[in-house]
């Protein structure tokens, strides 16, 4: 029996001791590339929603952009607010007449003194 052991070549505790080390290390590193993976996949997917988020407001700007240099929103914004006339339009702009009496405006009623704090648990307290 003894023949049969000394043949084969015996594996030192060693050699155990290197390789268990070396599979921890392969699995801590492993362990890491997994955590990095997943958090990029996080990342990838939250930038993914901003972008769709953007590339809607930025379609929505591009709407406006192009409805307000559009001729008919130019022209209706110059009648309405600008205080424009096209050719052969007469501008007419309604003045108030000079005796008409101004719009008083009412004086408000001043409200009561609010209480201070030590007066509010004063009265809590004591009853006044």
């Amino acid at each position: 029996m003894e023949d049969e052991n000394q043949g084969k070549p015996r594996i030192s505790g060693v050699w155990i001791l290197l390789l268990v080390m070396g599979g921890i290390l392969i699995l801590g590193d492993l362990n890491r590339r997994m955590a990095d993976a997943r958090r990029l996949d996080q990342d990838a997917r939250a930038l993914e929603t901003e972008v769709a988020g953007l590339e809607t407001e930025s379609a929505e700007l591009l709407t406006q952009v192009v409805e307000a240099t559009s001729d008919i929103v130019v022209r209706e914004w110059a009648h309405e607010q600008g205080g424009m006339v096209e050719l052969g339009e007469v501008l007419i702009v309604p003045v108030a007449p000079s005796d008409a009496l101004p719009m008083v405006t009412p004086t408000p009623i001043p409200s009561l003194r609010q209480p201070s704090n030590w007066e509010v648990w004063w009265a809590l307290l004591f009853g006044k």
